[in-house]
Order: C-alpha cells, then structure tokens, then sequence
C-alpha cells in the first residue's frame, strides 16, 4: 500500500470511528477511540468562548490545532500535558483568553485529533514539529505557555531556534529533572492503573489519582478514567533533559512553577536543576500540590502569569 495512504488515514482516523485502528494506534480498541472523541466533543461544547480548530500539515504528520480567546491579542501557544488534548488545556487557561489568542495542539501519537502514529523523542523530533506547526500557523515568534509534558516541548524549541520563543511560562514542567524516578513513579501509578483497567470502578479514581492530583474535576475524573482504559498512556515520553549547555545565552527571563509534592519531577532536584539551566525571572512553589494541579492551587497564581505574559 502507499505509505502517503497510510499516512492520510492515521491522519484522519478519529473523524472515522467505525474504521479499523491505524498500526501501533495509541487507542486499545476502537470502541476506545469512539469513546474518547466523543469526550473530546463534549470538552469543546462546555468551552465558555468558541472554539476554532484547524488541521495543520507537518513530517510527522498532520497536528490538530484548537482555538479560542481574543482574536485580536497577541497569541499564546498552549502546549499540553501527557494524554491531555487541546480543548482541556484550553479550559486550563480560560482565564487568558480575554486578552489573548489562545493556541493548542494536539500531540501527534497521543490522544486527540493529530495523526495516531508513534512518537519518538529522539532528535529534537519535538521540537522541529513545533517549528513546523508554527510555520504552518505563519507564526515567527510566539508566547509559550507549557504544562508538564508539554513544557519540555517548549524547551526543545527554544533550545533548537530561541528566536522563535518570546515569553515562556512552565507549569510543572518535565525536561529540567535530570534523572525521573521512573521505579516510584510505576510502584505508585503504574500497577494500580493497569489494574484499573480490569477492574474500572470510578469511585476508586480519586484514589488512584492522588499521586497526581489532589483537587480533579468531574470532569477531569472522566478523561483520566477514559485515557487509563482506553489508551496505551504508557509509551509516552517527553523531550530532555535539557542543561545549561543546550540553552540560549541570551533568553527571556521565563516564569516557572513547581509543586512541592510532585512525584514525576520532584521538586528540590527540579528546581535546583531549572535555576541552572534557565534564566527565571519569577517562580511560584505551590506547597500542597501534587503534580497536576486544580483550580483552587492555580487562581493565586492567575493574576501574576497574566501580568507577566502582558509585560
């Protein structure tokens, strides 16, 4: 078969639920994949602006773009946490979409609306898509907004082409932990996701999340429940670690924020690590959040990351 016709329909796949799942499809099933999507459309129905999306082509395949805010402001690019699609980063930051215009991919390889085809890391892969993405949005220069997973893929880009990064604020990040303690991250949420999966009772959620999170949603209840028995979550992997050496001498100061009790990158050796490695201007420690932190951690912190994205 034309690999370009295994490309399109990796591509397209998710605006055809009832078709067969592409080769190594991040999805288990495709009723997983159905499930999910119809998720997605109901995170996009809640939004409180309207949201515009748009499919944008790259080597990697084509990337999934969703937008809302004021048209009129200076853009902000969202980049999203693991298994976290566009819509619900977007929710994230509503509080910046009065005065900016708010853009955020979907992960190649992850779920959401990009092409379902793996991702490799290697090779500052992430950060050329980035790039790519970019020039097919014709956006030189842009603001950076980064969440987990998603700060890493900020940071390639800036290392790779700085001059394309204006002000950067990471949240959580990954890529500035030198070594992830991956045997206490899968003694603590690996096993009991996987064994979610067989046994799926949603009251056990909040549980199992704790690790993670401490203030979820209902409906971040929902995603999780959904990305934990219907994807491969596992095969992910964020881009770095970055040092000193891989960034700009000359970089905007960036805002930061870490969580005290974050067990993905944790905090002493994180921070320690980010003041080498960047050049902070201003850092938040949020000191009752696990890694993923709700809404009653972040508004103290909404003010201050509006100012800084307005200076």
């Amino acid at each position: 078969m034309d690999q370009r016709l295994i490309q399109t329909n990796a591509e397209l796949a998710w605006a055809d639920t009832h078709s067969p799942l592409p080769k190594h499809s991040v999805y288990r099933s495709k009723e997983g994949r159905a499930e999910f999507q119809a998720l997605y459309d109901d995170t996009l129905r809640r939004s409180p602006y309207p949201i515009q999306t748009k499919m944008v082509s790259t080597s990697f395949g084509a990337s999934h773009v969703s937008m809302m805010g004021n048209s009129n402001g200076a853009p902000i690019l969202i980049l999203p946490g693991m298994s976290t699609a566009g819509p619900l980063m977007l929710e994230f930051f509503a509080y910046l979409a009065k005065d900016h215009w708010l853009i955020a991919p979907d992960l190649i390889g992850q779920p959401g609306r990009s092409a379902d085809v793996p991702f490799s890391p290697k090779h500052n892969a992430y950060g050329i898509w980035l790039s790519e993405l970019l020039d097919g949005l014709a956006i030189e220069k842009i603001n950076i907004a980064g969440a987990s997973f998603g700060g890493s893929i900020g940071l390639e880009l800036l290392k790779l082409m700085p001059g394309r990064v204006n002000k950067h604020a990471l949240i959580v990040t990954a890529g500035l932990t030198p070594k992830v303690p991956y045997f206490k991250i899968y003694a603590k949420l690996l096993f009991t996701w996987l064994a979610y999966r067989f046994v799926p009772k949603k009251s056990l959620l909040p549980k199992i999340a704790r690790p993670l999170s401490r203030h979820l949603t209902p409906e971040n209840l929902e995603y999780l429940d959904i990305v934990i028995r219907q994807t491969a979550f596992w095969r992910h992997r964020p881009a770095g670690p970055f040092f000193k050496e891989d960034m700009p001498k000359m970089m905007e100061p960036v805002f930061i924020i870490f969580g005290k009790n974050d067990i993905l990158f944790p905090y002493a050796k994180t921070r320690k690590h980010a003041h080498s490695v960047l050049n902070i201007g201003q850092e938040f420690i949020l000191t009752q959040s696990a890694h993923m932190p709700g809404e009653k951690e972040m508004a103290p912190i909404h003010k201050e990351i509006e100012a800084y994205f307005k200076s």
